[in-house]
């Protein structure tokens, strides 16, 4: 005997999938929608400013407490109208905290609103360090894109490749004294989507994927300006565009070595931690990230530098943050096992992302001119 089941569960069921399905695949397109603001886009949110200032006065500072301004270490802080710039605790109080401060530019008053930055400087080499510098023009295949040029005694030159954000060239002034004194020319490059640098088709960061034409022609510049090598420091999401370099340029037998600062070394896995940190289920984070691959071209494969890491054949140096928000600090620590005697690594465990400098100048420091020293010698 047939049993003859009715259609209309089936039909519900059917109607059920299909609808998941269709959800899933919404709530996908909709997520790398998110990951293209949040990861691809040059600018980024425009600026907050948390902090209010309660008190400033007799080279002391009392701001907002937070998980931030309880952070030791040297920082900057920057207004809408002022920049100053935060170093010792001084106290903590129940809702406050008092620094020593040195204000740079502009004044902050009582109410002001203010917010912490890792650069700790604001404007150029001249006008923040009193180091002269000459302002750069620097030729792409699809336009100029801006830098600067510190000359120095060593035929060697450090290029610095900045990381998150289109206006960024501030964050070289931290590490620029310090190779200065070494003897180093130091060349600070912009590159494609920067403000006052050429735009790309797209109008998107694509981690290196073409971005490291523009690392590519900033050192043929260099070459012609009298360069012999190189070192290629590279910090944050920079450090991503320094590895597609390293992969795709003809001019790698010229770079002497590598120095990372919080390097993203596996953008994929980046994405994956936000989206998780953020309550994404896991299946519309992956189908997210497949999406991203079809409408933006961001091949997560060739940016996977873990799983590349047998392709590099340059000394680097990695620079890690213990509590590195961006990339799980294991990853890179695993990245510069993989890459065995070719790797020093060096970690600051109370660091984030790019702010080691800011947490402990002296020791940051002294670990670039060390290696530098072991890789290159002296003068």
């Amino acid at each position: 005997m047939a049993w003859n089941l009715p259609r209309w569960p089936i039909r519900v069921a059917v109607g059920v999938v299909f609808a998941l399905a269709v959800l899933v695949i919404g709530l996908s397109w909709f997520h790398a929608n998110q990951i293209r603001a949040e990861f691809l886009l040059p600018g980024g949110a425009a600026p907050t400013y948390p902090l209010e200032i309660l008190s400033n006065e007799a080279g002391r500072v009392v701001v907002t407490r937070s998980e931030d301004t309880e952070r030791e270490g040297f920082w900057g802080l920057e207004g809408p109208s002022a920049y100053a710039q935060m170093s010792t605790i001084v106290r903590i109080g129940e809702d406050s905290v008092e620094r020593g401060v040195k204000t740079l530019d502009g004044v902050f008053t009582v109410g002001d609103t203010a917010r912490m930055d890792p650069d700790a400087y604001p404007g150029d080499p001249l006008t923040a360090l009193r180091i002269g510098f000459e302002d750069l023009v620097v030729p792409s295949e699809i336009g100029a894109n801006n830098g600067w040029f510190i000359d120095g005694r060593r035929s060697t030159w450090v290029v610095f490749v900045h990381g998150k954000g289109d206006d960024r060239l501030t964050e070289s002034l931290r590490i620029i004294p310090s190779l200065v004194e070494q003897g180093f020319p130091v060349m600070v490059i912009s590159y494609r989507n920067d403000v006052g640098a050429a735009a790309s088709e797209s109008g998107m960061r694509l981690w290196g994927l073409e971005e490291w034409k523009d690392v590519d022609a900033a050192l043929e510049l260099a070459q012609r300006k009298g360069a012999k090598d190189f070192v290629v420091m590279g910090s944050g999401y920079g450090a991503s565009i320094v590895s597609m370099f390293l992969h795709e340029s003809d001019q790698i037998g010229n770079v002497r070595g590598v120095i990372y600062d919080s390097p993203v070394v596996d953008p994929e896995s980046a994405v994956t931690r936000w989206s998780r940190d953020g309550g994404t289920p896991r299946i519309v984070g992956w189908l997210a990230r497949r999406l991203v691959t079809a409408r933006f071209g961001v091949e997560w494969n060739l940016l996977d530098q873990v799983s590349r890491a047998g392709e590099f054949d340059v000394p680097m140096l990695l620079l890690i943050g213990g509590e590195d928000p961006v990339t799980d600090p294991q990853q890179i620590e695993d990245f510069g096992a993989s890459l065995g005697d070719l790797a020093t690594v060096s970690r600051f465990e109370q660091a984030g992302q790019a702010d080691l400098w800011n947490i402990d100048q002296e020791r940051y420091e002294s670990t670039i001119s060390g290696w530098l020293f072991a890789l290159l010698g002296p003068e």
